[in-house]
């Protein structure tokens, strides 16, 4: 897979669940979030009953409209203009997948010391597919992440309009020689030194309304499908740790090539 012309992308992964057939779709170097599919309905009855059944660690998100897009002079002509969209009910996680979370599956996943609350990080597309069939659910769409992230009113971030940086993860500070390599498991990327990011959800302030974490910085995350249809893009969602302030807007996207589909 080639890089992500503004950066190396990290991996995060969130879940969600909907009522129906479950299915997962993850890319590389990315993070996640997983998700199942929800029903159409959302009379109040049905809405007790599938807030009663949501899954240990994930919201529902009702079924409804929601403000997708953006009309920001500096946004990107596909996300113009701001525009409502339907969504039937599903679940989504709360928190990113964990390195402890994905060790579960796949035991030769490394964790360097420290890092088992960090969100699962260098994982491909078909580690992270292979992962979340494991697992029973699924990434959400393109749209319903974008609608856990910002709520029904079209807010720029996922707690407002108005930029607070301290609503997003900082860097974590690198203990001892920062040059120092950390050998990650043959096959897999290296980095060097320590991951800079931080553990799941570690700013409560910048929540969601639906209550998820960390989907304005922290770690990039891969949502279903390809990018306007082409097989070889990926789409990824919310920033990391030292992308500036557009990239944590709700409504922004960013392309990964993907030849490891």
């Amino acid at each position: 897979m080639t890089a992500n012309p503004k950066g190396t992308p990290r991996l995060r992964l969130r879940t969600a669940v909907t009522v129906a057939a479950l299915v997962l779709a993850v890319s590389a170097l990315a993070a996640w979030r997983l998700h199942a599919p929800g029903a159409d309905r959302d009379d109040p009855a049905r809405l007790v009953a599938l807030r009663r059944a949501t899954p240990p660690e994930m919201v529902l998100v009702p079924a409804g409209e929601f403000l997708a897009g953006s009309n920001d002079a500096d946004a990107d002509d596909e996300s113009r203009p701001k525009h409502r969209e339907y969504l039937p009910a599903f679940y989504i996680d709360v928190h990113e997948v964990t390195n402890r979370e994905f060790h579960k599956f796949d035991p030769s996943h490394p964790i360097p010391p420290g890092e088992d609350d960090l969100p699962a990080n260098f994982i491909t597309y078909a580690e992270a597919a292979a992962y979340a069939k494991w697992a029973g659910k699924r990434l959400p769409t393109d749209a319903e992440w974008e609608k856990a992230a910002r709520g029904t009113d079209g807010r720029r971030y996922p707690w407002g309009d108005t930029w607070d940086p301290k609503r997003v993860a900082q860097r974590r500070r690198r203990p001892g020689d920062p040059s120092t390599p950390h050998v990650l498991a043959a096959g897999k990327h290296c980095s060097i030194g320590p991951s800079r990011l931080q553990a799941v959800g570690s700013v409560p302030s910048g929540a969601s309304p639906y209550g998820c974490l960390d989907m304005a910085g922290n770690a990039w995350e891969w949502v279903q499908g390809f990018y306007n249809g082409n097989p070889n893009q990926r789409v990824l969602r919310g920033g990391a740790i030292g992308y500036g302030e557009r990239d944590c807007r709700t409504y922004v996207r960013s392309v990964e090539g993907d030849a490891d589909t």
